[in-house]
């Protein structure tokens, strides 16, 4: 692995970095702004993201150029450059300098002794390439250079003839990608659809001209401050909106998966005290207990089938609602056992003590509709029509009755609400499903 420590040039400014650093809150030092799925603005102070600015460089004698951007996340920023000595395309991403340390956990794959990416389902986890770090007006980052990937892996429904049979492959592979860690005493921690990309082809062969005819310019957007001074050097001149790669033409697009970011991977024996992903694919024990190990990847794993499959979430959750999640948990899979469901303080906005749904008196019927899974699956029970490819209300692909039989068995094997009862992940891949 690469490893250096380097400076490059800061920007002028007669703004001072804010070093008012209490436990109380921290002055707000930027002007709200209009772009849209921007970086936290206020972390762009001392331990937070590092000001980048396309045509900065980065590595030894600047070998990363900035292009374009990728993405952000709450503790990065993750930029497209392009590699002066391979002249490849890399995605470049710099962790906010307060989480950069050498025990990162985005390098626990890169150093863990004994790892074989070469064994069965090792060839769909994406681990940094190289690694090297960056001294900077924030602090000290961690920089890893990464393999750039496409689109998430729900787009296939728009790049393939064939995205039934598709979708199936891909979960497969994805399925073996989880097994590959968990045989390797791995948990993936933040297991969901943003996290699994799929693979660009050709991609290297686009001159710079031609990727930005294909994707666009960058969008960007003054950086402004409260106090009317330069950002800098804490802040950038601008922000710059992260590119869609759903927008590459499909012959640049593959059908192999890339499992990513592992910020919240961690060893199965050892698991943390929290974890960071989404309440639609918490499992209830990480809901009620916060009790976390491998079985929390299972239930996010069956989350995911059912959503990569038929386009849909399994549980709709638009504002990381705890409850929301749970009220359609019970409506899936039944009662919550106790002592879950006593301490669910929100039950009675759903249901009665013995878990029926309550009943709207102005209409007489449920505020729930309890749907099994080959219901969800097949649409049955929104539509008679129950043909391939027909659309449910919530936009995704209904499955064929015959395979939502199948299907149906493999989700309820794993969405069980005791742990210990789920399918592992062995037992996933020997399913019929897979083998159909």
């Amino acid at each position: 692995m690469l490893e250096s420590s380097e400076k490059s040039p800061i920007h002028e400014s007669d703004h001072d970095v804010d070093e008012n650093f209490d436990d109380g809150p921290l002055e707000q030092l930027y002007e709200r702004g209009w772009l849209p799925d921007a970086e936290d603005r206020e972390e762009y102070r001392l331990g937070g993201f590092h000001p980048v600015h396309i045509g900065d460089r980065f590595g030894i004698a600047g070998r990363f150029r900035v292009i374009h951007k990728l993405g952000r996340g709450g503790l990065a920023t993750v930029w497209l450059c392009r590699d002066q000595d391979t002249q490849k395309y890399v995605a470049l991403k710099i962790i906010i300098a307060d989480e950069s340390c050498e025990k990162s956990s985005e390098l626990r794959l890169v150093n863990q002794e004994g790892l074989d990416f070469g064994e069965a389902g090792g060839e769909y986890i994406t681990v940094p390439r190289e690694h090297f770090w960056h001294d900077g007006p924030n602090g000290r980052h961690l920089c890893l250079v990464l393999p750039v990937l496409g689109p998430r892996v729900s787009a296939l429904w728009g790049k393939f003839e064939d995205p039934t049979r598709i979708s199936r492959d891909i979960l497969l592979q994805v399925t073996r990608g989880l097994h590959f860690l968990h045989k390797n005493g791995i948990c993936h921690g933040d297991f969901r659809l943003s996290n699994i990309l799929l693979r660009l082809t050709g991609f290297d062969e686009l001159s710079e001209n031609e990727l930005i005819k294909q994707l666009g310019e960058p969008n960007k957007e003054p950086l402004l401050t409260i106090s009317g001074k330069s950002p800098a050097p804490s802040g950038p001149e601008y922000l710059v909106e992260g590119l869609s790669l759903d927008r590459l033409d499909t012959r640049f697009i593959s059908d192999q998966v890339s499992i990513i970011d592992f910020g919240e991977s961690y060893d199965m024996y050892s698991p943390p005290t929290d974890l960071g992903i989404i309440a639609s694919f918490r499992s209830p024990e990480l809901l009620f207990d916060n009790t976390i190990g491998v079985e929390c990847d299972l239930w996010a794993l069956a989350c995911t089938i059912y959503e990569v499959r038929t386009r849909s979430p399994l549980f709709e959750n638009f504002i990381d609602d705890d409850d929301e999640v749970i009220m359609q948990m019970v409506s899936l899979l039944g009662k919550l056992p106790e002592p879950w469901w006593s301490s669910w303080e929100a039950r009675g906005q759903w249901y009665e003590e013995d878990g029926t749904p309550l009943i709207n008196p102005e209409t007489g019927r449920p505020y729930i509709l309890i749907d099994t899974l080959e219901e969800l699956l097949s649409g049955s029970s929104l539509s008679g029509d129950n043909s391939e490819g027909k659309k449910n209300k919530a936009g995704g692909f209904v499955v064929e009755i015959k395979e939502s039989k199948v299907l149906g068995n493999l989700l309820r094997g794993i969405l069980k609400y005791d742990p210990k009862e789920r399918l592992n992940i062995e037992a996933v891949l020997e399913h019929s499903w897979f083998k159909r």
